[in-house]
């Protein structure tokens, strides 16, 4: 388990200084015997502390290096310490990153804390949040502001890690964390992101997904997980990934993902049928070069004997079974 990050900075004072040292200046003296002398000795400490944790600090750490109450309230007054949630401190700046205010909010729940849920997903880099910071702990009482506490009976050891500095639970854990929240496409398309990144396990994927127990999202977090291939993960764009699923939903045999053919970078191929398909979402191809060149790409693959069709985003997001009924009638016949 990953608890506070701590760190003992001493410095002993000058014998030969003659001017008896002023309130800031004499020793702190911690709870656990440790001390800093000065105030630059201990902004030193403070900053050594705070630059392994975004920028973040919390009063266990303050006290550990010898700053006691009153000098940790000057420190806040002068704004040398900026108040995130109680016990926990910014140092010397309001303006907070995201990592900053994620470690602020584990920090500020306890030790055993960790990141979870949505913001996980976000800080693995497999999907953005824009709602509350979720932090998940077995224990503990209180909870910060502006936080999203979730409390299971219990987090196994491979369920956590840390990843930029901060604790979280583990790719694996968070994908079974956000399986309830999520549409069949919405959970493949974290899951083709997941496997991109290099990140994820599919064997302890497989193994946290198949954990006795119910919990919500278990039967299509399963079902998912089995059907996402992994040439998903060469996809470039969310459209892409829809169409690789429809392709599955539709029982027709899937394609080669992202393939040069003659001089093109095309996204689909069935090479025994000689059919293309390019999903054209707007993000890719929505500016007047783009449409250029998707159209000169069709021109010259139909000359090199191939057949294309061209969807977009809207297509198949509302009515793709008209779209995906071509693609039958080109591969099958039927």
């Amino acid at each position: 388990m990953v608890g506070y990050m701590t760190t003992t900075h001493s410095v002993n004072p000058s014998r030969s200084n003659p001017n008896p040292p002023s309130r800031s200046q004499r020793f702190f003296n911690g709870s656990h015997g440790k001390s800093v002398a000065t105030t630059d000795a201990a902004t030193l400490a403070i900053r050594e502390i705070a630059e392994r944790q975004h920028g973040v600090v919390v009063r266990r750490q303050l006290i550990d290096i010898g700053l006691g109450s009153g000098l940790i309230q000057d420190r806040v007054r002068s704004g040398h310490l900026i108040r995130l949630h109680q016990g926990v401190f910014a140092l010397g700046h309001r303006r907070q990153s995201l990592h900053s205010e994620w470690i602020a909010a584990v920090l500020a729940s306890g030790p055993g804390a960790f990141l979870s849920h949505a913001s996980a997903a976000h800080l693995w880099g497999v999907r953005g949040s824009r709602g509350r910071i979720e932090v998940t702990r077995t224990s503990g009482h209180g909870k910060p502001h502006g936080v999203w506490l979730h409390q299971p009976r219990m987090l196994l050891a491979e369920d956590v890690t840390t990843h930029a500095g901060i604790p979280v639970t583990s790719l694996e854990r968070t994908v079974r964390d956000m399986a309830g929240r999520l549409d069949e496409r919405q959970l493949e398309r974290m899951l083709v992101e997941a496997d991109r990144s290099g990140n994820l396990s599919w064997s302890a994927l497989h193994a946290v997904l198949d954990r006795p127990g119910g919990w919500r999202g278990a039967g299509r977090a399963r079902r998912v997980a089995r059907q996402v291939d992994p040439r998903a993960a060469a996809t470039r764009s969310p459209t892409e990934v829809d169409f690789l699923a429809l392709c599955r939903e539709a029982g027709l045999p899937l394609p080669q993902v992202n393939v040069t053919v003659a001089g093109r970078l095309i996204d689909f191929l069935w090479p025994s049928d000689r059919l293309i398909v390019e999903t054209d979402s707007y993000g890719y191809h929505g500016d007047r070069p783009a449409f250029e060149r998707d159209h000169k790409s069709t021109i010259d693959l139909t000359i090199a004997g191939y057949r294309v069709l061209r969807t977009t985003h809207l297509i198949l997001e509302h009515d793709p079974g008209p779209f995906m009924r071509l693609v039958r009638r080109e591969l099958l016949g039927s």
